[in-house]
C-alpha cells in the first residue's frame, strides 16, 4: 500500500522525571555537537572515497560505525588535554552516550539514513566536481536525529495523567524523558489530530499512522527546543476522480488565487479568498512598515571608541530576526489555507489533475499580481503539490505564456490585453474584463486565465495559435 511521509513539529514543554532544564540542555547540546562532528567526518570520508575512485586509487571507505568509534576516542583525548588545564573539567563526569562509540546506534542509523544518504550519492559528488553544487557540510546547530521505528525504540505516548511524553534515546539508559506541549496555544487542530492518530497507533502497525524518526532542534531566536516527528500514513485512495477533469490555478490580479474547472463553470475566486486577501494585504503593508521602523532605529551613524556601536547596532537590529520569523509563520499559514482550499475544490469537482502556472523566479511577473513578488510563491506551489499527491490528484506546472491573453472559449490570443491595458481600464478595485475580439466572449480576466490553465495540452494549443496568428514570442509576454 502506498504511503505518504510528513513531519510534525512539537514544542518540548519541560524535562520529565529526574532532570532539570540545565541538565537536559547540556545533554542535548553535547549530543548535537557529537552529531555535528560525526556527520562532517562521514561527509569527508564519502567525498574522499568518491574522489579517489575516480582517480583510480584504491581506497576502502570507512563505515559510519567505524567513524563513530574513532570520534569517541578523539573526544576522550580532547577532554584529557583540556582537563590538564582545568580542575573543573577534570572532575566533570564523562557522559556515556554509547558503549563503543560517541553516539548510540539508533542516532547513528538515523543520521546515515535521513541526513547523509541524499548528500553522499555519486550524482551529488559529480555535481560538486562540475561546479554545479557546493561541497556539502553540516552546521553546528543541526538537528539531532533519533530513530523510533523499531519496537525496542521509545516513541511518543500518553500517560495516565494525560501528558504526552517521549524518552529520548540519545545515550545509555536511563533515557531522559521530555513532556510535549499540547495546549491549544501550542498545537493547532490539525496538529492535534495528527498527534492523536500517532498516539492511537502505539504499536506502529503498518495500516496506521507510524512514527519513523525524531529530530531534536533548538530554535535560534526563542532558544526553545522542538521535537520534529517524521511519520508516514496510508495514501488516500482516489475516488470518482477523472484525469479528464482539470483544475487550473492562476495567480490572480484582483484576488490571491483563482481556480476553475476546464470543462465546467465551477470556480474558486473572490468569494472564497476575499477575506484571506484582505489579511494578506494588511500583513504585507504592516511588514514593510515595521521593517523600515526597525532598520531606521538600528542605524548608528556616529560611533566612538567607547560607544561600542557595533554591539549596539546588532542589538538594535535583533528584532528584525524575530519579525522575519513571524512573517514566515504567517505566510506559511496563509499558503496552507489557500493550498487546502484548492485541493478540496478539485476533490469536490472530481478533478484528477491540478495545473498551475510555473512562475518560479519571475519576480517581474509576480509584481503585477495581487500576491506580489514578496509572496512565498514557490512554497505555495509546493504545498498544493504535496496536498494534491496525498489526495491522489496529479499536479502539473505549465508555462504561463499568453494564458492571460488567450480566449478560453475560442482560443484566440488577444494581444492588446496586456498588463498596461488592464491597468488603464480598471473598474475601481477590479481589473478590466476580458473581451475576446474574435468571438465576443466576456469574462473576469482571472477566471479566463484559470480556465486556460485548466485545458489539457494548453502549451501546445497556444503555440499552434501563435503560428496561426503569426505572433512572435517576446521575453516576459504572458
Amino acid at each position: 500500500m502506498p504511503r505518504h511521509t510528513k513531519v510534525l513539529k512539537l514544542h518540548i514543554l519541560k524535562p520529565g522525571d529526574f532532570m532539570n532544564w540545565k541538565e537536559l540542555g547540556d545533554l542535548l547540546r553535547e549530543a548535537r555537537y557529537r552529531v555535528f562532528r560525526l556527520a562532517n567526518m562521514a561527509l569527508s570520508e564519502a567525498y574522499l572515497a568518491f574522489h579517489q575512485k575516480r582517480a583510480g586509487v584504491e581506497h576502502k571507505q570507512k563505515k559510519i560505525s567505524e567513524l563513530n568509534r574513532e570520534l569517541k576516542k578523539t573526544l576522550e583525548d580532547e577532554k584529557s588535554k583540556r582537563a590538564k588545564k582545568s580542575a573543573e573539567e577534570l572532575s566533570a563526569p564523562f557522559v556515556q552516550f554509547a558503549k563503543d562509540g560517541a553516539l548510540p546506534a539508533n542516532v547513528v542509523d538515523a543520521l546515515s539514513s535521513y541526513k547523509l544518504k541524499a548528500l553522499t550519492s555519486n550524482t551529488k559528488w559529480s555535481d560538486v566536481l562540475k561546479g554545479k553544487s557546493a561541497l556539502p557540510t553540516f552546521r553546528s546547530d543541526m538537528a539531532i536525529p533519533v530513530r523510533c521505528d523499531k519496537d525496542s525504540q521509545p516513541r511518543l505516548k500518553r500517560t495516565q495523567s494525560g501528558d504526552v511524553v517521549v524518552k529520548l534515546a540519545l545515550r545509555l539508559k536511563p533515557y531522559p524523558c521530555v513532556v510535549i506541549a499540547i495546549k491549544r496555544d501550542s498545537l493547532g487542530d490539525g496538529q492535534r489530530a495528527i498527534l492523536d492518530r500517532l498516539l492511537d497507533n502505539a504499536d506502529n502497525k503498518e495500516d496506521g499512522w507510524r512514527q519513523r524518526c525524531f529530530e531534536i532542534k533548538e530554535d535560534k531566536q526563542s532558544r526553545k527546543w522542538h521535537l520534529f516527528v517524521t511519520y508516514d500514513f496510508p495514501a488516500e485512495s482516489p475516488q470518482n476522480l477523472s484525469k479528464e477533469r482539470i483544475v487550473g490555478v492562476d495567480v490572480g490580479v484582483s484576488c490571491p488565487l483563482f481556480a476553475a474547472i476546464g470543462n465546467g463553470h465551477a470556480r474558486l475566486g473572490r468569494r472564497a479568498f476575499g477575506a484571506l486577501g484582505a489579511r494578506m494585504r494588511a500583513l504585507q503593508n504592516q511588514t514593510v512598515r515595521r521593517r523600515r521602523e526597525i532598520q531606521r532605529g538600528g542605524r548608528t551613524e556616529i560611533s566612538s571608541e567607547t560607544a561600542r556601536s557595533g554591539h549596539g547596532r546588532a542589538r538594535k537590529l535583533m528584532p528584525i530576526e524575530k519579525l522575519e520569523g513571524r512573517i514566515d509563520s504567517a505566510y506559511k499559514t496563509l499558503n496552507h489555507q489557500m493550498s487546502a482550499a484548492v485541493v478540496k475544490f478539485a476533490k469536490d469537482n472530481g478533478a484528477g489533475v491540478i495545473q498551475m502556472e510555473n512562475l518560479e523566479g519571475l519576480k517581474e511577473t509576480l509584481a503585477g499580481t495581487f500576491i506580489g513578488q514578496r509572496w512565498r510563491y514557490e512554497e505555495l506551489q509546493r504545498f498544493i503539490a504535496y496536498k494534491a499527491k496525498e489526495a491522489g490528484i496529479e499536479f502539473r506546472k505549465v508555462s504561463p505564456k499568453y494564458t492571460s491573453r488567450r480566449c478560453s472559449e475560442c482560443g484566440h490570443i488577444h494581444m492588446e490585453f496586456d498588463r498596461k491595458f488592464r491597468d488603464e481600464n480598471r473598474n475601481g478595485a477590479r481589473p478590466a474584463r476580458f473581451v475576446c475580439p474574435e468571438c465576443g466572449y466576456k469574462a473576469d480576466p482571472d477566471y479566463n486565465a484559470a480556465r486556460n490553465l485548466a485545458t489539457d495540452g494548453i502549451e501546445k494549443l497556444i503555440t499552434e495559435q501563435m503560428k496561426k496568428q503569426d505572433i512572435k514570442s517576446k521575453s516576459g509576454d504572458l
